[in-house]
């Protein structure tokens, strides 16, 4: 049983009470031999289910809490519906209940520990069984997907066997069934369209579906009947349309207003303006109702001067646009009330509202970029849409504040924020705010003296709130650099031309942490930046550079040898390359397939690396996009969305449209920062953390200990696989590089947890980046501490070691 909160409980009781009198029912009907009884019942029983799991009623916690009813179902059915030959898939299928010991059954028929359907149905399209395909569409052992959907329609219409009530019984258990058929280009589509047509006159409604003919429009307008707002907003002709507009000038005023309403709702209003009188503002209107993002200023300021005064108001009150009337300076307290709940379209029409006397672009960029950083705290998905409509603000700000971009708008204010004085006087005290790079701090001198912290003096005074504000400005400016920018060029071997450069490294960040990463000229030349040329644009480098001109380790020891600290993992980042298995596979990857993680950690993880994750009716719950026009997609298994359950990792394709190409034609900086995604999903979302260890995490830690080893000359170290062999006084040390444990030889275990391990590194320890990597420091921490292991004092590390002989 699962647990349930109070507020539910006694809907959960009643609710299980009710399925136990239908289960005895179906024990008797069984006992009986009533098949026709029992596949009422069945359907009796799923309506009871779906009604009572409903999240109004038991908040979904209905479900979980009737394994032991679903038993005794099984039992009955099982009973009744005795299995003929477990190797006939359609036998299997044809049962009114889909019990527990048949989806076993079936599942073995696929060769798969759970039931999918798709491979059965497949096979029904090969042999031509349309009674398989009829059972797999009643998907009562599981929906095959939307494409195996739109696959087994044609392939029954092909046999002659697809009639009305396939159809309409296919339209009610599959809401996106035609956007399916329209994916798959599905022949079947002429038929499928005709009947869902007489379906609507009928009066019912498939989802996510429009009818067609003004027959439906003038119904809706004149007879009101159910569901006319869907009935309204049918799809028309040019014809249809002109004939619509001749019909509504002899009706009276209310009818052309829910003509306009309903018209609006499907996309074509426009073709009525002359019947409102409003032939001057089309191009306001259409501004208004497919202004496409970001929004042109200019084009709304003289589409609002053509249309006038008094019907751009009126446009406006027929088809309401936030950005329109935050870029006519019409709806500023509304807009700015927006922001402040985080309402995307409010913040991107932000950016659009006309600058106010004292306000400057500045200002308003500061302003944005700290409604930026309530973006990491929303959802998986939310906080990409949130990231994009900032961006869109910013756009349409470098308009209003008279920008050709919103790059330039950026360096502009970035520049202005690292040269703007902050300086505090107070008596003998001089506070200033001093950026160092990466940091900044506040400095205060008295009488020419620095001191070592801020007095309170300083601290107390009025002004001091403005130097911390300042300061927190300059941290975050060397944040979003190292985060945001730096990350995004290696990840995905980003350009910068000379001008950008140039910007670049006139902020305290850029000039900071520029020069300490890896660059490739025009020339092919590799090295920091000093020693590359910066008259022509640079690509940041990827590991894949270093590794295919077998440079690698050669770099990795430069940088440890010159003790470089990159801003973000580059010499040491984590490669991953093509596998045998996946050049057999050619067009996937099974490499994290199987894994169970956490959904909600994993979605958190995707989503902060570009991730969108959806739910279990898509075929890929996780896609990202790729460079060079691909989507990296990924296969899951789950229940609901992405964050609801535990998730089980599928197989990872690289699709161009819909079509997996071969991994091989996909660039290798794309892929292994796809992969290194993946990789750290599974390290740290999985459900069993003892079961997967990152082998790519111990190459990197192992790649980077070799180069220490040889840089500190630490001839009692040595790398085996993923462990570090420590040659000490005392004994010989295995240090696992993963978890960090180490193995005392012979035999026998070293436990050293001081309780602030590796929070203080070793003082010989270098990390050539600057990324958080606390295992890393912890694992070289105790690889360092281990190879100078006479000099240990710790009474809880010596009393498990061997006494060192006399």
């Amino acid at each position: 049983m699962v647990e349930i909160p109070q507020v539910y409980r006694e809907i959960v009781a009643e609710e299980r009470a009710a399925l136990w009198e239908l289960a005895r029912r179906a024990g008797e009907l069984a006992a009986a031999g009533d098949r026709d009884a029992l596949t009422a019942l069945a359907d009796e029983v799923r309506a009871r289910i779906e009604s009572g799991e409903e999240i109004p009623r038991s908040g979904g916690h209905l479900r979980g809490n009737i394994a032991d009813v679903v038993t005794a179902l099984d039992a009955a059915f099982d009973r009744a519906f005795p299995v003929l030959d477990r190797r006939d898939a359609a036998g299997l299928l044809d049962v009114p209940w889909p019990t527990r010991s048949r989806a076993e059954r079936l599942a073995m028929l696929v060769g798969e520990r759970w039931f999918r359907p798709e491979p059965l149905v497949d096979a029904a399209i090969e042999r031509g069984d349309a009674r398989l395909l009829h059972l797999l569409l009643l998907g009562r052992f599981g929906a095959p997907r939307p494409p195996a959907v739109a696959r087994a329609l044609d392939a029954l219409q092909a046999l002659g066997e697809l009639d009305e009530s396939t159809v309409e019984r296919t339209f009610a258990a599959y809401p996106h069934l035609w956007k399916a058929l329209e994916d798959a280009q599905a022949a079947c589509r002429p038929f499928v369209r005709d009947v869902a047509d007489e379906l609507f006159w009928r009066g019912a409604t498939p989802k996510h579906l429009r009818p067609r003919g003004l027959r439906f429009v003038r119904r809706a307008i004149v007879g009101n009947p159910p569901h006319a707002d869907v009935l309204g907003t049918a799809d028309l002709t040019d014809a249809e349309r002109a004939e619509l507009v001749e019909w509504l000038a002899t009706r009276p005023p209310t009818d052309v207003e829910r003509a306009f309403e309903l018209r609006s709702l499907a996309g074509d209003a426009d073709a009525l303006l002359p019947v409102r009188g409003l032939t001057q503002g089309l191009k306001l209107y259409l501004l208004c109702r497919d202004g496409t993002e970001p929004y042109d200023l200019a084009e709304i300021q003289a589409a609002a001067a053509e249309a006038g005064e008094q019907d751009t108001t009126r446009i406006l009150g027929l088809c309401p646009s936030e950005a329109v009337e935050a870029a006519l300076g019409r709806n500023r307290g509304a807009v700015e009330k927006r922001v402040r709940h985080n309402a995307l379209e409010g913040i991107a029409a932000y950016g659009l509202l006309p600058l106010e006397p004292g306000e400057t672009a500045l200002s308003r960029y500061t302003f944005l970029r700290e409604v930026a950083k309530r973006g990491p705290k929303l959802g998986p998905n939310r906080r990409h849409s949130h990231a994009a409509a900032v961006d869109l603000a910013l756009v349409h700000l470098a308009q209003v504040a008279g920008f050709p971009d919103a790059a330039r708008l950026e360096w502009h204010c970035e520049a202005e924020i690292a040269q703007t004085p902050a300086v505090l006087h107070h008596g003998d005290y001089t506070a200033t705010v001093h950026a160092d790079g990466t940091d900044a701090a506040i400095e205060v001198d008295r009488a020419g003296k620095r001191l070592r912290s801020v007095p309170q003096e300083i601290r107390k005074h009025p002004g001091y709130p403005a130097l911390r504000e300042h300061q927190d400005r300059l941290r975050d400016q060397a944040r979003r650099m190292r985060t945001g920018l730096l990350e995004r060029l290696v990840a995905t071997a980003g350009t910068v031309t000379p001008d950008e450069l140039e910007r670049l490294r006139r902020l305290p960040a850029g000039a900071a942490m520029l020069p300490s990463l890896l660059w490739l000229d025009a020339a092919g030349t590799i090295g920091l930046l000093s020693d590359v040329d910066t008259g022509h644009p640079l690509t940041a480098v990827h590991p894949w550079h270093l590794y295919e001109r077998g440079t690698l380790s050669h770099w990795q020891s430069q940088i440890v040898a010159s003790r470089v600290k990159q801003p973000v993992r580059q010499a040491f980042r984590e490669l991953y390359l093509l596998t045998p298995a996946e050049r057999e596979t050619r067009d996937h990857s099974t490499r994290f397939a199987n894994h169970r993680v956490n959904g909600k950690v994993a979605g958190q993880l995707l989503s902060a690396r570009g991730w969108r994750v959806g739910h279990e009716h898509d075929e890929h719950p996780a896609t990202r996009p790729v460079p060079g026009g691909l989507t990296a997609a990924l296969r899951c298994e789950f229940h609901g969305y992405f964050g609801l359950d535990d998730v089980v990792l599928g197989e990872l394709s690289m699709l161009d449209g819909a079509t997996a190409v071969p991994l091989e034609s996909v660039d290798p900086v794309a892929f292994s920062e796809v992969m290194r995604d993946l990789d750290l999903v599974v390290s740290v979302a999985g459900t069993d953390p003892d079961a997967y260890a990152s082998p790519l995490a111990a190459q990197s830690r192992a790649q980077l200990l070799a180069a220490l080893i040889r840089d500190l000359n630490l001839t009692r170290v040595t790398i085996e696989g993923t462990t570090a062999v420590v040659r000490g006084s005392r004994a010989t040390y295995q240090v696992h590089l993963n978890s960090g444990s180490i193995h005392l030889d012979p035999a026998g275990h070293l436990c050293v947890v001081p309780a602030a391990f590796g929070t203080k590194p070793h003082t010989r320890l270098f990390l050539p980046f600057a990324d958080e990597d606390p295992m890393t420091s912890v694992v070289l921490s105790k690889i360092l501490l281990l190879s100078e292991d006479e000099s240990i004092t710790d009474e809880s590390i010596l009393s498990q070691l061997p006494r060192v002989p006399q």
